[in-house]
């Protein structure tokens, strides 16, 4: 697919199969048709006339006319009100238009924004790549039939501010690059167990590595770990064949390069049958997107690359599998963690945590500014949050605020949850110093609570993904989410 921005005020010359005017339904009905009939020799008085087109206020009409002057389809997009056209209004009108065109498979479009204001024109032009790339994504490296490529080839974005191309390129830009690391978040994601295990994640991470100079790339594999006495890390992948393995990927983008780091920690159990703790058959399959949090820090490393940030970043995939054999880890064991605190297992199926709590001490010599983690952590997030909100909890109420912020701009959404002292009560142990599973109450704070005792020497933040990490049912897939919020989070430093 290609983007790209020109400057022009005359649209009618846009050699294009369908041209898409978009407007700011703030302006008066009178100046909006003015506006385009300045652009289109009268075309929209004429269609209104004929009642070809709406021009009601907040409305969008999608219209195919062919004209003789213009020798093109005309497609006219109402954008709602100026001051009311955010992210989530932008999106709204994106989708509407690109699954419309793709349905009468146009292959190249002129999007005009001419009529647009720069913050809304901004907007556009950093969300119209992330979902062409949404809409058009298909996962089917193993179908024997391939599904035809998308139609559309080809968009361009029209602007008559010269004072506003930079922004705006440099938007879409961003747009495109955020697009392709959601799409290989996705890709890594949706691969099968068989395919994608840990010493797979850890191939990926070193091919990024090979492609981007800026990228430095380590793969600890069991006997390091060992060494390191990642003891609840290894005891988690101790019932699989597949061996458990740790990728870092440091990045160093500051001119300082002792500068502290920002880092990310992605859960990467690449399948998770509960081990001991078995789950239940309906629905297993799905265990292979119990890895998504380490596909997350994939993508962002992949973005963080090719944006060339200012800042250093180290992301982290914590890869393993959670399998029953007769090695396997089981309720009642005493697992000691790097950090010297104790675990009783109360539950094997409970083993995300254990994987990250040793994650979480390993970067403490990075000194990083800020930690966080990305997970699939519990099905309690579900039950809070839905498929809509990705939970967060931390210890540091400005880095929460931070990320919620974030969300907000990227359409990303994610919501706060506390992590209060009482909940902390509930992962007490009468033989260890805590248990690995807190009860079913507020499930999804007692992990972080949890999670919350291996990050006391920095800012944290955790993020539970369970809900918006994939979708099940008939379209079945990962969804690519946080990889937007995270970014985002990031430029914004």
């Amino acid at each position: 697919m290609e983007f790209q921005i020109k400057n022009s005020t005359i649209i009618t010359k846009q050699k294009t199969e369908c041209l898409v005017i978009s407007i700011d339904s703030g302006k008066s009905q009178s100046d909006i048709v003015k506006d385009i009939d300045n652009l289109t020799n009268g075309l929209v008085s004429q269609l209104i006339k004929s009642g070809d087109i709406s021009h009601e206020l907040g409305k969008t009409t999608l219209l195919y006319q062919t004209n003789s002057d213009l020798k093109q389809k005309l497609l006219f997009v109402g954008c709602g009100k100026a001051n009311d056209f955010g992210v989530a209004q932008a999106k709204k009108v994106i989708q509407a238009v690109i699954k419309e065109l793709l349905a009468k498979k146009v292959k190249s479009i002129a999007w005009d924004l001419l009529a647009v204001n720069q913050s809304n024109s901004l907007q556009i032009a950093k969300q119209l790549p992330q979902i062409v790339s949404d809409i058009t994504y298909r996962f089917d490296e193993f179908k024997t039939t391939k599904t035809p490529a998308p139609s559309l080839a080809k968009v361009t974005l029209l602007t008559g501010n010269k004072s506003n191309i930079d922004e705006l390129t440099s938007n879409l830009l961003q747009g495109e690059i955020i697009a392709n690391a959601i799409t290989a978040t996705k890709t890594i994601a949706n691969m099968p167990s068989n395919v994608c295990n840990a010493k797979y994640l850890a191939e990926q991470g070193k091919q990024l590595g090979k492609l981007h100079t800026s990228l430095k790339v380590t793969c600890l594999g069991e006997s390091e770990l060992a060494k390191l006495n990642m003891n609840a890390y290894l005891a988690v992948g101790r019932g699989s064949q597949n061996e458990s393995i740790m990728t870092i990927i440091e990045y160093q983008g500051a001119k300082d390069k002792k500068a502290q780091p920002y880092v990310l920690v992605g859960k990467g159990l690449t399948f998770d049958s509960g081990g001991i703790s078995i789950k239940l058959a309906a629905g297993m399959d799905e265990m292979k997107y119990d890895m998504c949090g380490a596909a997350t820090v994939y993508g962002v490393m992949q973005a963080v690359a090719e944006l060339k940030l200012p800042i250093n970043v180290v992301g982290v995939m914590a890869g393993c599998e959670n399998m029953p054999d007769g090695n396997s880890y089981r309720p009642g064991d005493i697992l000691t963690t790097m950090s010297g605190t104790t675990v009783e297992v109360i539950n094997t199926d409970a083993e995300g945590r254990l994987v990250l709590c040793d994650a979480l001490t390993y970067v403490e010599r990075y000194n990083p500014k800020t930690v966080i983690d990305i997970a699939t952590l519990t099905g309690a997030c579900i039950v809070a949050l839905g498929h809509h909100y990705t939970g967060v909890m931390g210890n540091n109420d400005k880095l929460v605020a931070q990320l919620v912020s974030a969300s907000q701009k990227a359409e990303d959404k994610a919501w706060a949850l506390p992590i209060d002292d009482q909940f902390q009560e509930q992962i007490k142990s009468t033989c260890a110093d805590i248990v690995n599973a807190g009860g079913r109450d507020g499930g999804t704070i007692t992990a972080a609570c949890f999670l919350s005792r291996f990050t006391e020497k920095y800012q944290w933040a955790h993020l539970d993904i369970a809900g918006t990490a994939w979708k099940s049912g008939a379209q079945k897939g990962a969804t690519g989410r946080p990889v937007a919020m995270l970014i985002q989070y990031l430029l914004d430093q």
